[in-house]
């Protein structure tokens, strides 16, 4: 408790200043312009003494009956809570002698006393000490806030922290074998392609390179990374299919029609044939394919195969056509020979296909029809039906056939000259 009240002292003079009074000042420097009556050092000391002292006790009385007024609120507060509970006592107690309840009520008093004094000195205890903590509490807390807020920068040791962004590696799908991989490198640091073999291809950065695919196996792209880390991607390359093309020399005429057969020899199933603007005579995903040249020129056959990994293998073959298909028809023929393949005239082609078609000859001097038919097998013999004669010898002239269901991108009108020798 002596320690509390020193240290209430000790807060209470800290910082105090004595008020300003001037009729004080006025007496001592009169007493001082009198050479007759110094003061002695000893009255000087008692004086200051007697300041201090007075200072410290009007203080130490003002905190106290602070104190006292908040100690006393506590105390009635606590007397209403008991002559509350004392008037909600039973009716029982009520019929008890005026002797027993005056002592009671003297014990009443004489406790309640008790606690006001002891609710008294722990006020004074709990409430003087909590109220100057906090004060320097609030003080030191608001000088470190202060510290952590305004840090104290120092010039030249600023650290930049730059976020690190993962490079960008790009990812494929599987390939095939012979294909070119493009690859395209938008980091500041140059990558690295590595085939099975352990071959190495490095692409600059921010370039593009276009690798050709010559090795069947795992492929590695990694970024050279200064940070020493890892950033890479992986595909695989199989290899593509084996075939090899057979190709007839020339037009086989067997139906008629002009037809060039070709053959691939592979083990897979996937095929693709193909001709530019030619028409393909059978099933273009069989082994083998015929295909129809109706026009004379420079032919690429083609055909592709194709795996399971998705690899494929094209096969091609140039095929060059010296005529064009005009039905298999003579230019000439004697109908005086004993020969009935001279003697005659039908375009050969008209015997072999199973379309209809209707063929007219036309003499040139006038553009008479003289001959007529829709059957293979009733050749123009070289009678002129205008008049029962045969024609003149050495004389040309214009056939003409119309067919009624041509082949696909094949014409339906032929024509040509056949001259009578």
């Amino acid at each position: 408790m002596n320690k509390n009240i020193d240290e209430l002292i000790k807060s209470a003079l800290e910082g105090h200043e004595m008020p300003y009074n001037n009729n004080a000042w006025n007496s001592l420097n009169k007493k001082l312009n009198h050479p007759n009556a110094p003061i002695k050092p000893f009255k000087f000391w008692f004086l200051g003494t007697s300041i201090i002292a007075v200072i410290t006790i009007s203080s130490l009385l003002y905190f106290s009956s602070k104190q006292e007024e908040k100690s006393d609120k506590l105390v009635e507060k606590k007397t209403d809570v008991i002559e509350k509970s004392n008037s909600q006592s039973t009716t029982s107690k009520k019929t008890k002698t005026e002797k027993t309840k005056g002592i009671q009520d003297e014990k009443i008093s004489s406790n309640e006393l008790e606690a006001k004094e002891d609710d008294k000195k722990e006020t004074k205890t709990n409430l003087i000490l909590p109220e100057v903590n906090e004060v320097l509490v609030k003080e030191i807390t608001k000088d470190l806030k202060l510290d952590e807020e305004m840090p104290n920068p120092k010039k030249g040791n600023s650290v930049n922290t730059k976020k690190v962004t993962e490079p960008d590696v790009p990812s494929f799908s599987n390939k095939c074998l012979g294909e070119n991989l493009k690859v395209i490198n938008k980091n500041d640091e140059g990558m690295t392609l590595i085939f099975p073999s352990g071959k190495k291809v490095s692409v600059a950065e921010s370039a593009t390179e276009n690798i050709k695919l010559s090795e069947e196996g795992k492929y590695e792209l990694l970024v050279n990374s200064k940070q020493k880390e890892t950033y890479n991607s992986f595909f695989s390359v199989f290899e593509n299919p084996r075939a090899t093309l057979l190709v007839e020399d020339e037009l086989n005429y067997e139906t008629g029609l002009p037809i060039i057969r070709g053959e691939i020899q592979t083990f897979e199933e996937s095929i693709k044939w193909k001709v530019d603007k030619v028409v393909s005579a059978n099933a273009s995903k069989a082994k083998i394919a015929a295909f129809y040249f109706f026009e004379k020129g420079q032919f690429e056959l083609e055909v592709i195969v194709s795996n399971e990994k998705g690899c494929s293998s094209i096969e091609r073959k140039t095929i060059s056509i010296s005529e064009n298909y005009n039905l298999l028809a003579v230019n000439a023929f004697d109908p005086l020979s004993s020969d009935s393949r001279k003697n005659t005239f039908m375009p050969y082609a008209l015997s072999k296909r199973n379309s209809a078609f209707s063929l007219i000859i036309i003499d040139p001097d006038n553009g008479g029809i003289i001959f007529e038919s829709s059957d293979a097998s009733n050749p123009w013999d070289g009678i002129d039906k205008r008049n029962g004669k045969l024609v003149s010898e050495s004389k040309t002239f214009i056939w003409k056939v119309t067919l009624s269901s041509p082949e696909k991108n094949e014409k339906a009108v032929y024509k040509g000259t056949i001259t009578r020798i």
